[in-house]
């Protein structure tokens, strides 16, 4: 271990022109022993950018002593000024618990505040307050605000500073408050000898309370428990943490647009993961902007990468965001599928993604899924250890026809998915989780999404729709067949892997809720009701007959509508900037699930009855994206429930409802209005289904369909 000596030091640093952590704070730290501190404030943000040379003081055995004002709220700061109120130690103490707890339970302080404490728990620090008396003087109103500190190695020479620096964050950050200090080493003798000796001296006397015009107290033991407590055993391991958010909050602090906490903590987890992981984000959540940045990581280090996406619109998508948010890198940008093949020529895609080739520009493919997957473009790929790859709506990649793509060796790899788990597929759901590495902790619900105002709350309003008595006995008899099926080969209803004629009849017995006839008359009556002229609407139907007989219901009470899928004659932009710039109503089916951005949309009618829930939450995520004026958005649900039947209770009634309610509860659940949850479950008394069967009814979580873009009739 060198020490303090080995190093020369300016007389004075001013971070204008200087990096006062780089060039002083640091290398004293690594070299230190014993950190002597004065400051009027201390904020254990500062570990953030101390904890790579504060890592070398601890394994040293180093010990912190700080003095320094204790942080009250303004109410207590007022009181002090005014009369300089003589606090107890209980008082103290409950206001010290107070400001903890505040950086406790804040998202961007919780992880150094609980470093500090592990650290004093240790007793690696020590904190002592200081406050001014009365003795200070009558007309003086100001808090305690010296600010020296003393660096000790093993040898007993010392470096001491004094300045306008504050044991903080922004003290310390070359980002932060512009701060100089004086530098005065032990062994340069003379004024700089007596400098330390006098700083040394004034430290010590403070520490033992020994000014008159200062109290310095003990943390109280009141506090000092807090603090204990707080601190975690794995304390160390939290700050390579905080170092990971510090240095993603670097990289974009000069971006028109910051990162969210959770964007930042995201990043962060991942870096700790090694560069893998699945985001597991809510829709409308950001998932796309925090994966530009982890891409702009790799292509600041020299690295290349491959975004997957599994359709058309995506692939559009993403060269708009990555040619925004990437300008000032000026990538070049490969697009592979949807008509672009470029990428077919015998050496280009080789030459992209060679790792010596990277060329003046940093280079980005972005990849249809299907087109990916074939031998056509595997084999073209060069072998590259500086690769991300970045999959959005990453489920589709645990397909069977799409996971060859696993077969790509890259040592960085995100995946972006809502709902990552597949429905009824846990074969690719377990391939899925091996490539990427499992979902990155912790998931980002819709619930906190619409807390921290990312996305937009919404009332949820269900409407029944009964089944015809044909359409009744057709879903018994189906049911019938469902349960002999099963007995006969000894599998569960829900076992639909491994038994085809099992799933089979689970598709048509689905086709049955999600075509009722009662739900194009619910939609005219719907919209009749609640569309006012100006207002978005979307309608998610099943399919191209279910949208057609929408349309033409509600062309005959009078609204008009617009389609929206695939097969349409018309121009599918055009449509959505008419959607968008006049308002009206959007008839859709499947293809708005993945890809489709309609943030002005504030009114949803879903008929296509899904128990999938990729499908259903995708759905929801749609109208909830914030825009301007967009205060709450609406959520209209058409529920299946039995046809009535005085006679006999509906075979397998309770396991159709079952199903509907599982996705019902869960937009209910998420709801502004309470009145929805009770509602539904006054509906499940009403029908005799015990709430905790629509999380375990067979089928509940419905099927997988990777089938892309196809909006024919589908089960």
């Amino acid at each position: 271990m060198s020490g303090l000596r080995d190093r020369e030091y300016a007389p004075s640093y001013d971070k204008s022109v200087d990096d006062i952590a780089e060039e002083f704070y640091l290398p004293c730290m690594r070299a230190a022993v014993r950190y002597d501190r004065i400051s009027g404030y201390f904020s254990s943000a500062i570990f953030s950018i101390a904890w790579p040379a504060l890592k070398e003081f601890v394994k040293a055995g180093g010990r912190m002593r700080l003095i320094c004002s204790p942080v009250f709220s303004s109410t207590d700061v007022g009181a002090l000024r005014q009369g300089y109120q003589a606090l107890t130690d209980a008082e103290l103490g409950a206001a010290l618990i107070a400001e903890l707890r505040v950086l406790l339970d804040a998202e961007r302080s919780r992880k150094p505040a609980q470093v500090l404490a592990g650290l004093i728990a240790a007793g690696v620090v020590d904190v002592r307050l200081a406050i001014l008396t009365a003795a200070a003087g009558p007309g003086d109103r100001r808090l305690f605000h010296d600010k020296v500190g003393l660096f000790t190695d093993a040898v007993g020479d010392a470096v001491g500073f004094r300045g306008s620096m504050n044991e903080t964050y922004l003290g310390l950050s070359p980002d932060g408050n512009l701060e100089s200090i004086d530098v005065f080493p032990s062994w340069s003798g003379g004024r700089d000898a007596q400098r330390v000796n006098d700083a040394q001296h004034r430290f010590d006397a403070l520490w033992r309370n020994e000014i008159d015009a200062v109290d310095v107290r003990r943390v109280p033991d009141s506090a000092a428990q807090v603090i204990r407590d707080a601190g975690p055993a794995d304390w160390e391991v939290l700050v390579d943490e905080v170092l990971a958010e510090a240095a993603v909050r670097h990289l974009t602090r000069d971006n028109a647009r910051p990162l969210r906490d959770h964007q930042v903590q995201a990043l962060a987890t991942w870096e700790l993961h090694h560069r893998r992981g699945l985001l597991e984000h809510a829709t409308g959540s950001g998932k796309t902007y925090t994966a530009v940045q982890a891409v702009r990581t790799v292509l600041g280090e020299g690295g290349t990468a491959l975004v997957l996406v599994p359709s058309a619109l995506l692939l559009q998508q993403w060269h708009r965001e990555l040619k925004q948010h990437l300008a000032d890198l000026a990538p070049q940008i490969l697009l592979v599928g949807a008509g672009n093949d470029a990428w077919r020529s015998e050496e280009l895609l080789r030459l992209w993604t060679a790792p010596s080739s990277a060329g003046p520009a940093p280079r980005i493919i972005v990849a249809m899924i299907p087109t990916a997957a074939t031998d056509a473009f595997l084999t073209r790929m060069t072998p590259n250890d500086r690769l991300l790859v970045v999959a959005d709506e990453a489920h589709r990649l645990g397909s069977p026809s799409a996971q060859r793509l696993f077969e790509l060796s890259a040592p960085w790899r995100l995946g972006l998915s809502a709902t990552p788990v597949r429905a009824g597929d846990p074969e690719g759901t377990a391939r899925l989780m091996d490539y990427f590495g499992g979902i990155l902790p912790p998931p980002y619900t819709l619930l906190d999404a619409i807390r921290d105002r990312v996305l937009t709350p919404y009332n949820y309003v269900p409407h029944e729709v009964e089944l015809e008595p044909a359409e009744q006995a057709g879903y018994d008899d189906l049911s019938r067949k469902l349960r002999r099926e099963a007995g006969r080969r000894g599998d569960a209803l829900d076992d639909l892997d491994s038994n085809e004629r099992l799933r089979k009849l689970a598709i048509a017995r689905a086709r049955i809720l999600k075509r009722a006839a009662g739900k194009v008359p619910l939609a005219v009556r719907v919209l009749s009701e609640h569309y006012q002229s100006g207002q978005r609407w979307l309608v998610y139907c099943d399919g191209l007959t279910q949208l057609r007989q929408v349309r033409q219901a509600l062309g005959t009470a009078g609204l008009e509508s617009l389609e929206y899928h695939t097969a349409m004659a018309g121009d599918r932009q055009a449509t959505l900037a008419e959607m968008d710039i006049n308002g009206g109503i959007l008839v859709s089916v499947r293809c708005l699930d993945e890809g489709v951005d309609l943030p002005s949309v504030s009114h949803a009618l879903i008929l296509a009855s899904s128990r999938n829930p990729r499908e259903f939450i995708q759905r929801r995520g749609r109208i909830l994206r914030r825009y301007p004026g967009k205060t709450l958005a609406f959520l209209h649900d058409a529920i299946v429930v039995p046809a009535p039947d005085a006679d006999r209770p509906a075979v397998g009634g309770d396991r159709l409802l079952a199903g509907e309610l599982h996705r019902v509860l869960e937009f209910a659940h998420g709801a502004a209005n309470p009145h929805a949850l009770t509602q539904v479950e006054a509906l499940c008394i009403r029908y005799g289904v015990p709430i905790e069967l629509t999380t375990g009814a067979a089928g509940a979580a419905g099927l997988e369909d990777d089938t892309d873009e196809d909006e024919g009739d589908h089960a």
